[in-house]
Formats: structure tokens, sequence, C-alpha cells
């Protein structure tokens, strides 16, 4: 099968969907089908080295606006197509990919798939709340083949657009199991006074929307019920001073260990090395990737009841559920992770069972079912 995966963000640079894209690429390259990465070039100071990936990728002109003048970037994809012949294309944004998409369809002339990643088809997301941007994400959706979505918070935004939809199906995002096979070494410059299974883990981006804040003043409420406990907070970003200013001010400075943004065996050693991760989240999460690596490695999860996170943790089974911005209830669950260490390990084991659903190898399995469905029709006529 020839395969075109077209978003508008694909690696070096590192987020959600870049990783996505490049997990699927590389299943479908094992799988034994050929795969294009079809993309536009990363902003500055950012650099490309294409030839290091394993499949193909291919980069058009920067989009010069998210709503003006995107429809010209039509005739890169067009010529794609002619050059590559692909049996199907796999838009991971509903706009501007999917779009284009639909403006193309009858020159591409093959099924069209789309997976909405980072919630733009969400009411009040700012790219959808621009002039004319609802109509087209309606046309994009529309004219799919079929729509994809990675969580309840995705159906919820599909049928807000397009309440009649009836291409829906459902195939979660996926983790990497490979890294948390065995036990990661520990890290030469990782912080002497980290302990293993002595702290609780947060990794993420640090701004106001993730929670961070919350998580602190829920830990100085239990201060004294779990001596020895301390929190590692893994992440970067433009909160980091003012939450480094609240420790000092909590008097946690003795239990809060900052280490900044960690990739590769550096996070999987923290993984799998914590008591627990908590995403204490304000806002949605399209979906709860943090949450699914705390299973892979065997951790359970205290996560804000919130779409994308909600869907993903099983009160009692895997983890447990806060509301967003709850310090008590936040503190309540982390006295229940910290006073009972043995449930908190049977959570544990259900977690990692509970990942094994959600392994690469199945998700794309699972694509490739949809990709041989969608492209049936177009096959039975052909060979009438």
């Amino acid at each position: 099968m020839r395969i075109c995966l077209y978003t508008e963000t694909a690696l070096p640079k590192i987020g959600g969907q870049e990783m996505v894209v490049d997990a699927l690429a590389r299943q479908f390259l094992a799988l034994g089908h050929h795969v294009v990465v079809f993309t536009q070039p990363p902003r500055r100071p950012i650099r490309t080295n294409d030839a290091a990936f394993p499949y193909q990728v291919v980069r058009h002109p920067r989009f010069v606006s998210t709503r003006r003048f995107v429809g010209w970037y039509r005739h890169w994809l067009e010529q794609l197509q002619r050059r590559e012949r692909f049996d199907v294309l796999h838009c991971h944004s509903t706009h501007p990919c999917g779009y284009l998409a639909a403006l193309s369809k009858r020159k591409l002339r093959i099924p069209t798939v789309i997976t909405d990643h980072i919630g733009d088809v969400w009411g009040r997301s700012a790219r959808y709340a621009k002039p004319g941007m609802r109509q087209r994400h309606a046309t994009a959706l529309e004219s799919a083949d079929a729509v994809v979505s990675i969580s309840r918070f995705t159906t919820a935004g599909y049928h807000a657009v397009c309440p009649g939809l009836e291409t829906l199906v459902e195939i979660p995002n996926g983790v990497d199991l490979q890294p948390f096979a065995q036990q990661a070494a520990r890290p030469e410059n990782l912080d002497a006074a980290i302990v293993p299974q002595q702290y609780l883990l947060f990794l993420g981006r640090l701004h106001e929307g993730k929670g961070v804040d919350v998580l602190l003043r829920a830990l100085r409420s239990v201060d004294a019920e779990a001596p020895g406990v301390q929190l590692v907070i893994a992440g970067d970003g433009v909160a980091r001073p003012a939450l480094e200013s609240l420790t000092t001010e909590l008097n946690l400075s003795h239990r809060v260990r900052f280490v900044g943004s960690v990739s590769g065996t550096t996070k999987t050693f923290l993984l799998q090395q914590a008591l627990g991760v908590v995403v204490p989240s304000r806002k949605w999460e399209s979906f709860g990737l943090v949450a699914l690596e705390g299973y892979a490695a065997g951790r359970p999860v205290i996560a804000s009841n919130l779409p994308g996170l909600g869907d993903l943790v099983q009160v009692g089974k895997t983890g447990l559920l806060v509301s967003p911005g709850s310090e008590t209830e936040l503190a309540n669950a982390l006295r229940q992770f910290l006073g009972n260490r043995a449930e908190t390990e049977r959570l544990g084991t259900n977690a990692r069972e509970a990942a094994q659903q959600y392994a690469w190898s199945e998700v794309a399995r699972r694509h490739i079912l949809l990709y041989e469905t969608v492209m049936a029709p177009r096959t039975a006529r052909a060979s009438a």
C-alpha cells in the first residue's frame, strides 16, 4: 500500500502530533508499506535532516498564513500525488491539511482520512474562531472518507462541527512500549537527591494550563504525612521561574526537584522509578500521552478529570481522577497513593496491562484495516 501522511508539523520539531506521525510512518514501513510524510519546513532555528528518517519526507513551502492563501497549497499536494500515486491520504489536521485534501479531492482520486490532534475542532480554539474557519473545517470533515477520533473530546468536537457526521472511527494514539521493556540505567547526571520509589513525577511543559502550581499546593497539604517523598518536575517553559518561587514560598525546596526537559533514557528512568505520575491539567488534553507513558512504565496516574485524560484513567484500576484546579481533591489523591503503597503497586500493574492495547503496532494495524476499508469501494469499481 502507498500511504501519504500529510501534516503541517513534523519532526524534528518535537510535540505530540509530530511523534504520532513518526510512529505511524515507522510502523507502516515495518509492515512493508510505502510511506511518505508530506509537510512544511519547521520555523527557524530548527534545522532538518530528513535523510536521517527511515521513511521519505517531502516538504512544501511554509504556509504564509493559517487563514489566507491556504488554497494555493493544493498544487503541491496534487503534484506529489501525480508523482507518487498514493492509495490513501491520511491528513493529520482538519485544517489546513484536511481542507486542502477536500479542495483537491477530484484531482487526487484517492480516499482521504482525517485525524485532528490539537483540538482545532473544539469550539473555543483560537485558530477555529477565525472568520470562515468553521466552514473550512466542515468542508474537510464532510469530504473525508473516514474521520479518526483519538478521544471522546475529539468526537464531541467533530460533532459540534458536523452533527450528522457518519464516518467517525475511534482509534486512539499509541505509546512506544519498547523503551519500557527493561529497566533503564540511572543517568549519570541525574540529581543524586532523587531516590527511586520515593518521588511523584510531573512530566510536561511548564505553563499555567498544566496546573503544576495546584500540585505544589496539594503537596504542601500532605507534607507532614509523607516525609521523604519528593516531587520531580521534568519539563521546562515560561512558568518555571514562577513555580520555583512558589516552591520556595511554600517551604518545599527540600522536596521538589526541577530537572528541566528530559528525553530518552532519562525520561524512561524517571517514569519507571516514580511512585506515580501526576497530570494536574487545568485545560483539556486532546490525548493524554504522558498518562500512557506512565502506564507503559507500570506507574499509576493521578489526572484531572478532563476530556482526553478522563478517557484513559480508570478510577480504582489504573489511577485516580480529580476535579481540575482542586487542591483539596488532588491532596486527597496524593494521600491515597502515598498512604497505601501496596494498592499503588496494584494500580501500576493494571496500568502496565492497560498499556498493551495502545502499543503502536496495534494502533498501526487498526489504521491499515481502516485504509483497506475506505479503499474497498474504489478497488471494487476498478476490478468491475
